[in-house]
């Protein structure tokens, strides 16, 4: 922890001179409510557009010749702002990042360049059936839940916030001591805490604490179905998974991924009902297991799925198979950890979702090292109420075949 109340978590790496870089608010959703929610990243993305300092045209300016890429990143969990750069540009980068955290411009113009941005992000998201599915499966998943907030907002909420308001909550968020800075790069930890304590030394040490978010009030398996003109039908099914500190995570990881592929074998080969099918585990301090199809026969794709994941739960697999889906997921991890900014917030990510960033390695070995017949037994565990959404054109579909179908058989 430094003096100034920053956390910080730096991987020296060597070889090219390039720095990953991920600044975490902690908090999410449990900062917000039906009034706010949207607000934090609607304060940071205007925070971004300039500050005192460091005014639009010259943020921009400086954008520009550095060639650094941030970019934002809302979860119900924390907000992210992710930084690529070269090493030598990192100091300047810094600086007026902090100062545009600390000292926002909010320039009006600005301000209502951001909301119509967001507006316009919330307004595709509403008409793709691809994304709107989630949404709908939430719906039976997460009732009352702190997870219900939107980190995105909603559109009333985004379309009402005001540029002052930005600026306060940001200062409020900025004081409450919950900030994480995760790195991997070529800076050594030493210059890169120096460096830090310079640009943030006006930010007073605070801890404000948040509890864990509760678990899921999902009793029984539910079905939404959301009539939109679709030619075909896109269904997610929800269901909770082990909290990501919990010994079995990353067994249930594993299992999800074994699951995606016999998904894509029985589903779309076999059964040529879809182009797309497949399923996985979030990270978040409090997680779920999902399925996804898209399909014009819901009515026996959807249940074909959940037949197939009540199988891989009754141990009905080939280890072997198993096995080499577990190898190809420890080589995606690598790929993915190639790029020193993706490595620096799944650092973070793992910090805030499970205490420890050195879970992202210690949970890929677990899952790569175990007997891939024993991840029946941990999906077994925790297959409990499914939460299913369905959009589709109920014109084409009929309704009374569709029902919220068991994770078992």
């Amino acid at each position: 922890m430094l003096p100034c109340g920053i956390r910080l978590v730096s991987r020296q790496l060597e070889g090219i001179p390039v720095e990953g870089l991920a600044f975490f608010l902690v908090g999410g959703t449990s900062v917000l409510d039906t009034g706010t929610q949207g607000l934090e990243s609607f304060s940071l993305e205007c925070a971004l557009m300039g500050s005192k300092l460091y005014p639009g045209p010259v943020w921009r300016a400086l954008l520009d010749r550095t060639q650094a890429e941030w970019s934002g990143v809302y979860s119900y969990d924390c907000s992210a702002i992710r930084l690529t750069c070269l090493s030598r540009d990192l100091p300047e980068l810094l600086h007026a990042f902090a100062d545009c955290l600390l000292n926002p411009e909010m320039d009006s113009s600005a301000v209502e360049q951001v909301r119509t941005r967001l507006l316009q992000d919330l307004l595709r998201e509403r008409s793709d059936p691809d994304s709107r599915v989630w949404l709908v499966a939430n719906a039976g998943l997460l009732p009352g839940h702190p997870y219900s907030l939107r980190p995105d907002g909603i559109p009333s909420t985004i379309g009402a916030f005001t540029g002052e308001q930005a600026s306060a909550f940001l200062e409020s968020r900025m004081k409450s001591g919950n900030i994480l800075v995760t790195h991997a790069g070529s800076m050594p930890a030493e210059d890169l805490a120096e460096l830090l304590e310079d640009c943030f030394a006006d930010i007073p040490p605070g801890r404000d604490e948040y509890l864990p978010p509760p678990v899921f009030p999902l009793r029984s398996d539910t079905l939404i179905v959301e009539d939109a003109p679709v030619l075909t039908a896109y269904a997610a099914a929800k269901f909770s998974a082990p909290p990501p500190d919990h010994p079995d995570f990353p067994l249930f990881a594993a299992a999800m991924d074994v699951l995606s592929d016999e998904l894509w074998q029985v589903v779309r080969t076999d059964s040529a009902l879809t182009y797309a099918t497949y399923s996985g585990a979030s990270l978040g301090r409090r997680g779920w297991g999902y399925i996804y199809v898209s399909s014009s026969r819901p009515e026996r794709a959807c249940p074909l799925l959940a037949e197939v994941a009540a199988g891989i739960a009754d141990g009905d697999y080939d280890a072997a198979e198993a096995a080499g889906t577990l190898e190809t997921a420890a080589t995606a991890f690598s790929m993915m950890l190639s790029s020193r900014e993706d490595q620096a917030y799944m650092m973070g990510l793992y910090a805030v979702a499970t205490g420890d960033w050195r879970n992202l390695w210690l949970y890929r070995d677990i899952a790569a090292d175990c007997d891939p017949s024993s991840l029946g037994e941990v999906l077994s565990r925790w297959r409990g109420p499914v939460a299913w959404g369905i959009v589709a054109d109920t014109s084409l579909v009929n309704v009374g075949e569709l029902e919220p179908w068991p994770l078992s058989n």
